[in-house]
Parts: C-alpha cells; structure tokens; sequence
C-alpha cells in the first residue's frame, strides 16, 4: 500500500498489510444488509473482559447461552444490541442532541455553527489529570499547555462551555511547577514538561478572558490567583532554562541551546529560528500578565501597587528596546545588544492582547508592516517573504520541514490577534471597519477543503498556500472562533 502524504514528508510510503480473507457479500436491488464486525479487548492473563464488554454484557442477560465462553457471552450481547435498530437510533439522536444545544446559540450563522461543531473535537477528557484538557490537532498531536491556553478562548469561552473552560484552567493550575505552566504530559507514567516560556503567560490570558465572560471570581480566588502569583514571582526572580526578569523589568529566556517560544523548530543541534533572549511577544504577554494581575487583585480587593509600578516600567522599556525606528515596526528578538529585524508575526501580540503594551501610532504602524508583508488569506507568513532566509514549500524530509517551519510558513493561529489587533486600530477608521471581517471569509471556503469542517494547522508560505501539518488544528479553529465571535 503507498502512502502519498508519507512521501510527500519524507517517511516511508510503502507498507504491507497481511490479508487474512476477504468478505463477500450479495445485496440484491432494495434490500438491506447489515455487517458488523464487533473488537474487544481481553486480558491475556485473568482472561477478563474489557469494562465496556462488561457492561455490555450485564446489560442484557438474556443473550448468555449455555455453552459459551466468557468471549461468546459478549459478542452475544454486543451484536443483540448493535443488530437492535433502535439502539443505534438512539445513540445518533442523542449526539444530535448534543450538538443541537452546542449550537443553538449561532442561530442562522453557518460560518459560526461549524466552527463550533469543529471546536467540540478538540475537547476532550485526559485520565491522568481526571480533567478537561485541549487536544492540539490531529492526527498526531496531544494536549499541550501552550496550545491549549492559546485555543481555550476560542473553543470554550466563545461556545459557551465555561465549565469545561474552568476545568481546564483548574487541571493546569494544580501542575503548575517553578512558576510554569506544563507544555506537554506524558502518555505513560512520568512527570510533564516544563520546556516553554509563554505558556504560563499565555494562562493569564486565558484567566482573564474566562472572568470576563464568566464574571466568576470565586474560582479565581480560590483555585487560580495563588498559582498566578507563583507564576510571577518565578518570572520576576528567576526559573528554569535561564527564564528571569532584567534590571529594565523585561524578561529573557534560555540560550543557543533551548527553544523555549512556539517558534521552537529544531533537529538535533540544529536550531532553526533561535530567539533566545528577550523575544518580543514574551514581552508583550508579561506586560500583559501584569495589568491582569493588577485589575484581578483589585477586584479581589488585594494590594496593587506592585503590579502596577512594574507595568509601567516594562511599558517603558519595551518602547525603548523593541522600537525599530528606521523600520516602523518591532525587533522580534533583543538579546546582548544584538536586534533581530526579522519581520514576523510575533509583533501582533504586542497590539491584539487583552491590555496592549503598546498604542497611538506605534500600534498602527506594527498592524500595518504585518498586514503589508505577512499577512495572507489563510493566516500569517512566520517569516517575511523579503527575508534572506525565508522558505515558502513547507515539504520534504523531516529536517527540511523543520527549516521552514517558521522560516515562511503561514500559520492560522495569530490571524485571531491579528483581526483583533487590527479592530483596534486601521478598523476604527473610515472605509476600513468592515475589513476584520473580510479577513475571515476565507476560512468559510477552507472548512470545505482539507479536513473536511475543520482549519488546518499551516500552509505553504508560497501560493497556492497548499495547507499542511495537521490538517485539524485547536488554535486555529478557537482563534478564527474567537476573533469572528468578537467582530460579529
């Protein structure tokens, strides 16, 4: 059997499938034929039956014969249920059910009702945490802390699932170690990774945007505000992979070894977009961190004036350092006197978040040198294409894909902040409060393309902007979702 897509990653295209038979089966013109073909799962050892067999098989004694085993007794009483058509009915009934009140708040808004449709399959339930938690993409991604305190808003808040939205961020906060969020857990036993400095910045972020909505001060002062102030206080003094504040109140984190941000590509010693140092969304978000901080300890009547004091002094210096003068647009990384000019899409965060760091003309200037060179129907290029290193295909073997991962390749995800950025500022002036919308409308036609009903994860820098990676991503349905929700 070949594998087209496989090639076209550079792995192994070819496989062989042992063929044990073939089924054969006659249907005449009118007539209904049904086939099932029922798995379970037996423990070698105890010969025991799988729970959901179990159940099964409990749940209608009277398909145990005399004479079979434990195995016959279960599919006895799995095919008599899945033979009966009415149990089948009910199931389907009962998911469209579901979905219906899922829905029911979009109203006639096609658009809106499939990306809620989309965001459902994102959520899903982790044993080892007894949790919500936010499934990345498919088909080859888990639940990873950076991308599910990204999509939490777009996903949970912007549907209306705010239980699930407090279980997630309770789950998170009980992890939080060294002031950092987990970015990934382990499958098997063992402890999570703390490999990511946005993440626990990121999480402020989604705290607040859940109080907004939700108006529920309760879970963040009794499960949320302690680990917000952990977070803090590791930023401010110091933490894991060099992660600490400098003397101008700006964060720097990790070295020519780590990748510590979402631009985090790398094969072996090789590091393909180095931003250690003081990067500029990192920044942003701390600023970010602070004023939420500061307005939850308000509402919490607790003291202020720390936050706010470092708020200004990070607002300060993030003008001074970031501030490309002869360009009109922000240094996307600053470290030892060195100034990244790269032209990427990181820069938007420091306009589209909750409390902007900065604003007037520095920000118009910010959305427009993005909208200028990096923006594109199905999100932002991660590199500009006047760059010397960028790269448009995303294809060929692993290494080659890594090297442009964020070398060029558009991604979906900051087109959220991006529309929010823009509202903020080009959208308030004449003949341009309509385009926030526009910017969206190709994601209409692309839910009917790729992964049918869903937003892939990233696409050809170059057109035609063929989509790639996972072809079902979280953060770029929540943040499609979410920026459609808020221009509506």
């Amino acid at each position: 059997m070949f594998y087209d897509v496989e090639q076209e990653r550079g792995l192994r295209a070819y496989e062989d499938h042992y063929i044990p038979g073939v089924f054969s089966i006659g249907a005449g013109p009118g007539s209904d034929v049904s086939f099932f073909v029922v798995c379970t799962v037996i423990d070698r050892k105890s010969g025991a039956q799988g729970t959901a067999i179990t159940g099964a098989a409990k749940a209608d004694p009277a398909n145990k014969r005399e004479g079979d085993g434990a195995c016959g007794d279960c599919f006895s009483a799995l095919l008599a249920r899945y033979m009966d058509r009415s149990y089948g009915k009910l199931a389907v009934e009962a998911e469209k059910a579901r979905i219906n009140k899922l829905t029911e708040g979009c109203g006639d808004d096609r658009f809106r009702s499939l990306l809620t449709r989309s965001a459902d399959h994102f959520i899903v339930y982790r044993q080892s945490t007894n949790s919500r938690t936010i499934l990345a993409g498919y088909p080859w991604f888990t639940d990873w802390g950076r991308d599910a305190m990204i999509s939490l808003c777009g996903l949970t808040l912007s549907t209306g699932r705010y239980e699930d939205a407090a279980d997630i961020l309770a789950a998170f906060s009980k992890y939080i170690k060294y002031g950092l969020v987990p970015n990934m857990f382990p499958d098997e036993d063992g402890d999570p990774g703390y490999n990511t400095v946005d993440a626990a910045l990121w999480f402020f972020e989604a705290v607040y945007r859940y109080v907004e909505k939700t108006g529920d001060m309760e879970l963040v002062r009794s499960r949320l505000y302690d680990p917000m102030r952990q977070i803090y206080e590791a930023y401010r003094k110091g933490t894991l992979h060099d992660i600490h504040m400098e003397d101008d109140g700006l964060i720097s984190a990790g070295n020519a070894d780590t990748q510590l941000t979402w631009m985090d590509a790398k094969a072996g010693d090789t590091v393909f977009t180095p931003r250690h140092g003081k990067a500029v969304e990192i920044n942003a978000l701390w600023y970010n961190a602070l004023k939420i901080l500061e307005t939850i300890s308000l509402r919490l009547a607790y003291e202020t004036d720390e936050y706010r004091v470092l708020a200004d002094k990070v607002k300060n210096s993030f003008a001074r350092v970031f501030w490309n003068e002869d360009g009109r647009y922000l240094y996307d990384v600053v470290n030892e006197g060195q100034r990244d000019d790269s032209v990427r899409p990181n820069q938007i965060f420091a306009v589209g978040l909750s409390f902007p760091v900065i604003e007037g003309i520095m920000a118009k200037c910010v959305v427009e040198k993005v909208w200028r060179e990096l923006y594109t129907a199905y999100g932002l290029r991660s590199l500009s294409q006047r760059s010397a290193g960028y790269r448009g295909r995303y294809t060929g073997d692993r290494y080659e894909r890594d090297s442009a991962y964020h070398q060029g390749t558009v991604w979906t995800w900051p087109i959220g902040y991006f529309v929010t950025a823009f509202s903020k500022t080009l959208g308030k002036e004449p003949g341009y409060a309509h385009m926030p919308r526009e910017f969206l409308k190709p994601f209409m036609d692309h839910l009917h393309h790729a992964c049918l009903g869903s937003i892939s994860e990233i696409f050809d820098g170059d057109e035609p902007l063929t989509p790639k990676g996972c072809c079902a991503q979280a953060w770029s349905v929540a943040e499609v979702l979410r920026a459609y929700v808020e221009v509506l």
